[in-house]
């Protein structure tokens, strides 16, 4: 169970879960669209979905039992790379009875350009059963190159260096940029994604519409499921799926995976509105 259960509770809903359940591609594997590099002409994408201040709540159960807790946040907006970008939080634990045996408490953040909606800045604090990592990735949208910091529980730290394609999202980035676009049933959407140093492509499939019911109340809700594409480079250990409010919030209101040993779910429990 340890195999699978702290990454869903770590609560990067997308990107993270694909981490456990897909094997590794071969490191930077660079997308088509990482071209020469030189000036950025910075994309527009229209965002109805989110504003700053917007906070989402999360119980996590393994079958019936309550697993631990998360929230998604957009806590400010703040200036990195001389960009205006929302700083989003992801926060996890896990629930008292776990902590007997595999205690969690994790914070991912991410800096999302507000304009392109794509990722500037990724950090993650990881603390899992007496297990601690720590790691910063800087993405430079004009060189097309990042730089990754790792920390481990010995305080050991490495740096890595790479390409990237442009308007890459980290673990966290790529849930938000979906949310922003026109789904529809039967669609197949596409982007650049990363997590640590291995660059891929990530495409969500939209299976189709469901009413679904969890705490925070009943939604109309789209159905998506993410896929790695990779020629073979991945092997597929289990699936994801996620269902999306059908109107301009798109707001994850279940999440679901399958596991040797049951399923994993994560519940909206509460919401607040941005700004």
């Amino acid at each position: 169970m340890k195999k699978y259960l702290p990454a869903f509770i770590l609560m990067v809903l997308v990107l993270a879960c694909m981490e456990e359940t897909f094997s590794q591609p071969a490191a930077n594997s660079i997308s088509t669209a990482a071209a020469n590099s030189g000036q950025v002409a910075w994309r527009r994408v229209e965002n109805k979905a989110f504003s700053s201040g917007e906070k989402l709540y999360y119980d996590v159960r393994w079958g019936l039992i309550l697993a631990g807790s998360a929230e998604l946040r957009l806590d400010s907006v703040e200036e990195i790379n001389s960009r205006k970008a929302y700083h989003m939080v992801a926060e996890s634990r896990s629930a008292p009875f776990f902590d007997v045996f595999y205690k969690v408490r994790n914070l991912d953040e991410s800096w999302i350009d507000i304009e392109s909606i794509c990722s500037h800045k990724y950090q993650k604090r990881q603390r899992e059963s007496g297990c601690t990592k720590e790691e910063t990735t800087l993405f430079d949208h004009i060189n097309r190159r990042f730089i990754l910091t790792e920390k481990n529980k010995e305080c050991e730290i490495s740096v890595k260096e790479g390409s990237i394609p442009v308007f890459v999202q980290d673990i966290l980035s790529a849930f938000y940029y979906v949310r922003t676009m026109n789904l529809g049933e039967g669609g197949e959407y596409y982007m650049d994604a990363m997590t640590g140093d291995r660059n891929y492509s990530l495409k969500v499939l939209v299976h189709g519409r469901e009413k679904v019911s969890v705490p925070a109340g009943r939604f109309e809700c789209f159905k998506i499921e993410p896929f790695i594409v990779g020629d073979g480079l991945f092997k597929a250990k289990g699936r994801l799926w996620i269902w999306v409010t059908a109107d301009d919030r798109k707001i994850p209101v279940l999440m679901r995976t399958k596991i040797s040993v049951g399923s994993v779910t994560a519940s909206l429990t509460r919401m607040e509105p941005g700004r």
